[in-house]
């Protein structure tokens, strides 16, 4: 705006009219539409303040009427904005500066008028300003006012945080009360307050107030704890304030209250985790039964993927197993708003069937009418299994028992029986007039009885090794041939005695044939087949031979005897079984032979099987791997012994600690002469003495149950006594811990009898040549 093109209106106060008339000449020079109105008396003056409302005053200093002081006091009290100039005729700062500091805006002197206009538009302008900074503080007011009424009432908590010089709260709305529980005033009297609310887990979330605009500007949720203790969530949205220069001072934000919201959220996330997470299956249909949810556990149990099913109807895991009727029943109960249980057999995508236990539960709209159905199902096939295994038990429990009274009964008939055979003949033997064919004759009877007792004592001890584990399987280079040839000689006369043609079936292209196993137990597995198929064949043949296959041999044993009903073929390789278990049955017998010749067939690594048809009868099949590989071992074991004999006992004095004289002659054997010396020792207490009277006694071997001191006790004190004396426990036992008692007495080594030789001398060769190093 120009001021100088502006119609203004200047009221002079002058009591000397040619001063007049110079200033309005001099005004006039710079401004060209102003209007002038010229007073002399104080009443004039004040009158034309009101009604001629100047732009501008100029008044004389010094007047008759009154003077410039009086109407700059009068301008200040009746229009404050309008700017007044004085005009002196004479030189005096004293005057100058009060009338400055008065309020004047400028004061010229009558010698000096050139100013006057220049004066005259620099107070204008002064006004200008000022009106303009007026108008502005009062919109600023009204705004203020129409923001603190806005602030007061907002639900919303309001706030003001000055970040320069010093961090401080400025401003706080009244919803602080609702939000924190403290009122604005407790906020301005604690400028911290607003900051120590802050939950403590949440600090990092409210962050840095000096942060990045951007970073200030971010949404941020956490949580306050209220005066009372209480926690409440809170949004906070802020924006930045910066100075001219661009430095952050200030941050203005809004609080919303969002704890209704925040619990409702977290109750939604964790019953959605809760469904998404729970092992049972959850799925959610229409009321037409099509899949709108499952949850990720059904896809695991079922092989479906949620995309897979989402749309399509359950009935796709249906199995077949339930009739029509069982799903009419089902969604008949459902659709009539009840709740349904029940089990289902089901088909997994890959075929598989499981069994499930559902819940399926109707669910209504706040008008009580059904809009889905909620199926909670939990896998029960693992339970169906273990009920059935329960029931399994339960009858393997009940026929146990009766095996047990039938073998109890049995073992009475196989024990009384021979008894009363040997016993009574014996007896028999002392009549004085028997002959000599008599006599015979009851010895006959008494050797048969004692072979059937034996027979029977023979197969309870080898279930009983085996049961504890102490069989141990000896490999070695076996001609086959060797082996069926002496057991056909051997059954021969028994079978002919019965009338039954005994067959060698092996072949003779495979006369020469050798494998590496256990000869004992493949002997002893042969024979318990070859004796039950004489036993159980009144007429026919028995055959027996074997096969050859890339990795292992197949025996088999068939005859035309009684057969074995399909429902016992399994139960005949268990303890104390026969096909026929009752009171009244006609075969002699423990019913362990099968039993045992089936844990030799598995710790040889092979399996045993039985075809059979009653009446018909039975062919048994076993396989033996051939352990090649174990017989290199043996040759490596015999070259050990034979270079050891010669090398390594020949240094060493040896104490044998043994209390059984046959035992004591066996170890004796085996090392005399090969080693420098030998000691014995009856039980511990003498191994403890000669240790102590033979300083030069390198290797011990320790029977472990002796009288007077056991082995244990004494290898204890022998190695407080020589800690590096080397000491080989040796047990007839060789239970399953006896190795972990023996060493943590103090032995170095075990080995359990019969004492093998080429063990023996491997365990000493290996202690003596590494310590030889």
């Amino acid at each position: 705006m120009d001021i100088k093109k502006q119609s203004i209106k200047i009221l002079i106060a002058e009591d000397v009219p040619t001063d007049a008339e110079l200033i309005m000449r001099e005004i006039n020079k710079s401004f060209l539409k102003v209007t002038y109105k010229v007073v002399e008396t104080r009443t004039d003056f004040i009158n034309a303040i009101n009604q001629f409302q100047p732009d501008l005053v100029i008044s004389d200093y010094r007047m008759p009427a009154f003077d410039g002081m009086s109407a700059l006091k009068i301008v200040l009290d009746l229009s404050a904005v309008t700017p007044v100039i004085i005009v002196t005729g004479s030189l005096n700062e004293e005057i100058a500066v009060k009338c400055l500091k008065s309020g004047a805006v400028d004061y010229v002197l009558k010698e000096s008028l050139k100013r006057i206009g220049q004066a005259v538009l620099n107070a204008l302008e002064q006004k200008l300003a000022k009106l303009e900074k007026i108008r502005a503080e009062k919109a600023l007011a009204e705004s203020e006012e129409r923001f603190r009424r806005l602030a007061e009432n907002a639900q919303d908590l309001i706030y003001r945080i000055e970040l320069a010089p010093k961090r401080r709260l400025n401003y706080i709305s009244p919803a602080s009360v609702h939000f924190t529980g403290y009122t604005p005033n407790e906020h301005y009297n604690d400028p911290e307050l607003f900051f120590k609310l802050v939950y403590p887990d949440d600090h990092e979330i409210a962050g840095n107030w000096a942060k990045t605009g951007y970073e200030i500007r971010k949404p941020k949720n956490y949580r306050w704890i209220r005066k009372d203790g209480t926690v409440i969530w809170t949004e906070h949205r802020n924006i930045p304030i910066y100075s001219q220069s661009g430095m952050l001072i200030a941050v203005e934000g809004i609080a919303r209250d969002i704890t209704a919201q925040r619990y409702a959220g977290e109750k939604l996330k964790l019953l959605s985790r809760a469904i998404e997470q729970n092992p049972v299956t959850i799925i959610i249909t229409d009321t037409k039964g099509n899949i709108e949810y499952v949850n990720p556990a059904f896809s695991v149990k079922s092989g479906y993927s949620a995309t897979e099913v989402i749309g399509r109807n359950p009935r796709i895991l249906k199995s077949g197993h339930h009739p029509t009727e069982f799903y009419k029943e089902m969604w008949m109960t459902i659709l009539s708003g009840k709740e349904w249980i029940g089990e289902f057999r089901n088909k997994k995508k890959d075929g598989e069937f499981y069994w499930e236990e559902a819940v399926i539960s109707p669910i209504t709209n706040e008008k009580g009418e059904i809009t889905h159905f909620l199926a909670v199902i939990e896998d029960i096939t693992e339970k169906k299994k273990m009920l059935e295994d329960l029931v399994a038990a339960k009858e393997k429990a009940e026929e146990s028992d009766r095996l047990k009274s039938a073998f109890l009964a049995n073992m009475s008939h196989e024990i009384r029986t021979p008894m009363n055979g040997i016993l009574g003949f014996a007896n028999l033997l002392k009549e004085p007039h028997l002959t000599g064919d008599e006599k015979q004759h009851f010895i006959d009877i008494i050797e048969s009885s004692g072979q059937r007792m034996l027979n029977t004592i023979n197969d309870l001890v080898d279930i009983a090794k085996i049961e504890s584990g102490v069989v141990e399987v000896n490999y070695s280079e076996v001609l086959l041939e060797e082996i069926l040839q002496s057991l056909y000689y051997f059954f021969q006369p028994e079978a002919s005695k019965k009338g039954l043609e005994l067959i060698n079936a092996s072949m003779s292209e495979l006369a020469d044939l050798t494998i590496v196993t256990d000869k004992e137990m493949l002997i002893s597995i042969l024979t318990n087949l070859i004796k039950n198929s004489i036993k159980y064949t009144y007429s026919g043949s028995i055959e027996f031979g074997y096969t050859v296959n890339a990795e292992s041999v197949l025996f088999f044993v068939k005859d035309t005897g009684i057969g074995i009903d399909k429902s016992r073929q399994q139960a005949i390789f268990e303890r104390f079984v026969q096909e026929d278990s009752s009171i009244s049955r006609s075969f002699e017998g423990a019913g362990l032979g099968l039993s045992i010749s089936r844990a030799y067939v598995e710790m040889l690594g092979g399996k045993i099987w039985v075809e059979s048809v009653k009446g018909v009868g039975s062919r048994f099949f076993f396989t033996v791997p051939d352990k090649s590989d174990k017989a290199k071992n043996l040759e490596e074991t015999e070259q050990l012994v034979s270079l050891s004999e010669s090398g390594i006992l020949g240094d060493l004095t040896i104490l044998i600690t043994e209390d059984d004289k046959v035992g004591q002659m066996f170890l004796a054997a085996l090392l005399d002469k090969k080693c420098k010396k030998l000691l014995y020792a009856e039980n511990g207490e003498e191994a403890v003495e000669m240790v102590k009277m033979y300083n030069d006694v390198d290797l011990i071997l320790m029977d472990m149950k002796m009288p007077v001191m056991n082995g244990f006790v004494a290898t204890q004190k022998i190695k407080s006594i020589r800690p590096k004396i080397f000491i080989i426990a040796q047990t007839a036992f060789a239970m399953a811990n006896d190795r972990e008692m023996a060493l943590k007495a103090g032995c170095d080594a075990y080995i359990t009898k019969p004492v093998n030789k080429g063990q023996l001398i491997k365990l000493i060769k290996d202690h003596f040549t590494t310590s030889a190093r």
